[in-house]
């Protein structure tokens, strides 16, 4: 049996570029390769106050614990 492990980590940095080149801003352009790396291993590419976690910033909760809450406001026995 072959090992794939370099083939698929080769796949989802591709993958992974694709998705993300639209978040940056760069649609058709050409990207360096330190500018590739960068948007692969960090989506957002800053961590103000509109870009980074809400819990941070504003104490707000996250949308998962929302959700977990209302379930169990629904699931609760008087």
């Amino acid at each position: 049996m072959k090992n794939h492990k370099r083939a698929l980590r080769r796949f989802h940095r591709v993958r992974l570029f694709k998705k993300r080149r639209n978040y940056w801003g760069w649609t058709g352009v050409l990207v360096e390769e330190p500018v590739y790396k960068m948007i692969i291993n960090t989506p957002t590419p800053c961590s103000c106050f509109m870009c980074g976690n809400p819990r941070k910033y504003w104490k707000e909760k996250s949308i998962q614990e929302l959700k977990f809450e209302e379930k169990c406001k629904l699931t609760e026995r008087p």
